[in-house]
């Protein structure tokens, strides 16, 4: 498959959402956030996927459905730095939504549009290998990755389909839930992505009550960093950074805002924060396809054993 064509999006909040939902506290909506909508944005964002012409994979959340599911069923929700704390029960509930009622509604309302998605999970094919995060004794069953081995989704593009994957992935047979933002920049690594999408209910970075427009990879350290930058945005920054750090050209991190939305990201004239280089922020990816050149890095055969660590 020809480099830097496929674009690699992640969604949550509100643009996971069949009408009439809002967002619950498992995804949280970072200041500034418009309100949820009562209207069908997942059905607008599918819309919008259908008109692309460019292969994509896409990861999805679903923290505001675990955060729901959870209560529900009497099982307490917990957050350290904007991941959930998994313990036992919350990785029952969260594998049951994720890898299940999430993935597969996302995927019928994909393939009622005429868009062949097929519904995975990290672990699915061995495509994802994790690793216990670093804080696990903090945070429970949760995942760092490790390494990718894409063909799998390889596979499945070049046969015109669609993947959809869950954040759940194994490490020695046990369930691990990764933070879907790092699962997504890890395959837009693996996959030499020519762009990543972190789409939610976040409006991009927000500092002194304003959206940041462009950020410079060598200002992410200090933003991760910033007493404003709470909740899910730091893992969004950090996953950022990664993906840029696996050769992305360009990172957009970016709230649902209605139909078309997708589309104007891609083509530049999209809202949010677009994390990239000098070089890469002047010329945005095309939405209708095109590929670019390869950003500094040879192709990595699909069948490679080169980790993808987030350290």
């Amino acid at each position: 498959m020809q480099l830097r064509k496929i674009v690699v999006l992640k969604i949550g909040g509100r643009a996971l959402e069949p009408a009439g939902e809002s967002a619950a506290a498992g995804e949280s909506a970072a200041v500034g956030a418009p309100p949820a909508p009562a209207d069908d944005a997942l059905g607008a964002l599918v819309a919008d996927l259908a008109t692309l012409d460019t292969p994509v994979v896409i990861v999805h959340g679903g923290g505001a459905e675990v955060t729901t599911w959870c209560e529900r069923l009497g099982v307490a929700p917990r957050f350290v730095d904007g991941l959930r704390v998994t313990d036992p029960p919350a990785l029952e509930v969260a594998t049951a939504v994720l890898a299940g009622l999430a993935n597969k509604r996302l995927v019928a309302r994909l393939r009622a549009a005429g868009i062949d998605a097929v519904g995975l999970s990290g672990l699915d094919g061995g495509t994802i290998e994790a690793v216990p995060h670093p804080r696990a004794q903090a945070l429970g069953a949760v995942g760092a990755v490790f390494d990718v081995q894409p063909a799998l989704l390889e596979t499945l593009l070049g046969q015109g389909r669609v993947p959809v994957v869950a954040s759940i992935c194994d490490h020695g047979g046990a369930l691990l839930n990764v933070n879907a933002d790092d699962l997504a920049a890890a395959l837009a690594g693996a996959l030499h992505a020519r762009a990543l999408v972190l789409l939610s209910d976040a409006p991009g970075l927000v500092i002194d009550g304003a959206t940041v427009p462009r950020l410079d990879p060598e200002a992410l350290p200090n933003a991760i960093e910033h007493p404003e930058v709470k909740g899910g945005m730091r893992p969004k920054l950090i996953a950022a950074r990664a993906a840029l750090d696996a050769g992305v050209p360009r990172v957009h991190i970016a709230a649902w805002s209605g139909p078309g939305t997708l589309s104007a990201i891609l083509g530049g004239a999209g809202g949010g924060t677009t994390v990239a280089t000098a070089a890469n922020f002047a010329t945005p990816a095309p939405a209708g396809g095109g590929s670019a050149t390869p950003a500094g890095h040879a192709a990595r055969a699909s069948t490679s054993t080169a980790g993808v660590r987030h350290d």
